[in-house]
């Protein structure tokens, strides 16, 4: 039975008992593309010119030989794919006749088909493509002279605006320095890996876009005679991409090169530690440590911090200037107090006795044991509700109006203290030392005497409505009728 070249790949690395991690150490292609070459699936590669050359590669690496795949494969199937064949001129002749039909192709044509590879007759002459030789210094210049002739004006890279291109000169034969030894050493690198997987400069132009002569300058390491450094790098980067190489490590290796070479233009630049040193502490000075701006900043927080001092002592003299007047006394201190009534000390007569004595009399004064004195009545009213009251203090009206909540009155009186409200629940009465609370309910109109002996509520006896009163009229007394006279008689 026929095997695929991908069958083949994979039976040859087995029997080298190879994995595919060992193949990708030594060939640099990665695990996914070795998997799909051996599964003939070339729809995962980057484009056909790298399919072609990762296919190469990895046939030489097996000790294969791909002429005998090919042929094998032209005699199975009729067909060969263009991107397996070897060569790599400019001058490739494909015979469009030799191309069958779709119906006639097998899964390996319609495959390459779909990736958009045209496939070659095998009766067409196996002319094969020329390898391309190393770029060296005697075939440079001629090739560099030919491009510049046929090439047109350069487009900018990666859309940077690119310096007016400078003519590249022929590689003078002087003893290259440091920074050239690196440069030429990135640009071998890239021109083995180029040569490694058998692509010609025109494959790699139509797919990064990079003209041919950029190419050389790369592949031979003439930097210098490319547009820019940014241009430059942008280049080097597609370009190192494009061959699967590590992008990263060259582009240090690129910048290693531009700092040697600055180093190369301005050797004073390239001076001593000790006297690099010794010139930067020749160069301190006090001026440029204390800058306007650090001075400004310095001051602004000094005036700050000064300010809020004397704010802070300020205020501690203003309190301590500060006299504490004393207070009122809370009513609750009123309220606990006991008051010291003056006892006014009448007179009381004393009777003086004559004794008659053996000796020398002498009167003796006789007191009389003083009578029951009388404190009087105290009252302390405190409104808690708008309410009308009156105060009658010994038959004394001594307050009648209105009071607001909040409002306190202190009456004394000897005899007797009456008060009269509309709202009972609008005031508390404390008599004489004694809290009674509240005078009533909300909207009860009380009447009460604090004389004393105690507390009299005086009842209200009902009025008797009037009744009308009749009118004295005038009895009509009887009058005498008179008699009928005899002179009337006698007419």
């Amino acid at each position: 039975m026929f095997e695929t070249i991908g069958q083949q790949l994979k039976n040859a690395r087995l029997e080298r008992n190879l994995t595919l991690e060992q193949v990708f150490e030594s060939t640099h292609i990665r695990i996914k593309y070795l998997e799909a070459l051996e599964a003939d699936d070339f729809s995962v590669m980057p484009s056909p010119v790298q399919g072609r050359g990762f296919l190469r590669l990895y046939a030489q690496h097996l000790e294969l030989d791909i002429d005998r795949l090919l042929d094998e494969m032209r005699r199975a199937e009729t067909i060969v794919p263009d991107f397996v064949k070897e060569g790599e001129t400019e001058d490739e002749v494909v015979d469009d006749e030799s191309v069958p039909d779709e119906a006639d192709e097998s899964l390996w044509a319609r495959l390459l088909r779909r990736m958009g590879v045209s496939l070659a007759s095998p009766e067409v002459a196996p002319a094969q493509e020329a390898e391309s030789p190393p770029i060296t210094e005697a075939n440079l210049t001629p090739a560099l002279s030919r491009v510049e002739a046929s090439a047109p004006e350069p487009e900018p890279v990666m859309g940077l605006e690119s310096e007016p291109e400078a003519d590249i000169q022929p590689i003078p034969t002087e003893i290259a320095t440091d920074s050239q030894s690196i440069f030429a050493k990135i640009g071998a690198e890239l021109r083995e890996r180029r040569e490694m997987l058998s692509l010609t400069h025109d494959e790699i132009e139509g797919h990064i876009h990079v003209r041919q002569h950029y190419l050389l300058a790369l592949e031979a390491g003439r930097f210098d005679q490319l547009p820019s450094p940014v241009q430059t790098r942008g280049m080097l980067n597609n370009y190192a991409t494009f061959l699967d190489l590590d992008a990263e490590a060259m582009l240090l290796s690129f910048a290693e090169g531009l700092q040697t070479q600055r180093l190369e233009r301005h050797p004073d630049l390239a001076v001593r530690p000790g006297r690099r040193a010794k010139k930067t502490s020749r160069k301190f000075s006090l001026r440029s440590f204390m800058a306007p701006d650090l001075i400004f900043g310095v001051g602004v927080i000094v005036i700050l911090i000064g300010l809020s001092v004397w704010g802070v002592k300020r205020i501690a003299a203003v309190r301590s200037d500060t006299v504490v007047e004393a207070t009122a006394p809370s009513i609750s201190e009123i309220l606990l107090a006991t008051p010291t009534f003056p006892v006014a000390k009448e007179a009381t007569p004393t009777l003086v006795v004559n004794t008659p004595s053996a000796g020398e009399g002498t009167p003796v004064p006789f007191e009389a044991p003083p009578e029951d004195e009388r404190v009087g009545v105290q009252l302390f009213v405190t409104v808690t509700e708008r309410t009308w009251m009156r105060v009658t203090v010994d038959g004394e009206v001594k307050f009648e109006g209105r009071v607001q909540p909040g409002g306190d009155f202190i009456y004394e009186g000897d005899r007797q203290i009456e008060i009269l409200t509309g709202n009972a629940a609008g005031l508390s009465v404390t008599y004489n030392q004694r809290n009674l609370g509240l005078m009533g309910s909300f909207g009860e109109v009380v009447q009460r005497i604090y004389g004393l002996n105690g507390i009299l509520t005086p009842t209200i006896t009902p009025t008797l409505p009037a009744t009308a009163t009749p009118t004295v009229t005038i009895t009509p007394s009887p009058t005498s009728t008179p008699a009928a006279t005899e002179a009337g008689a006698t007419e």
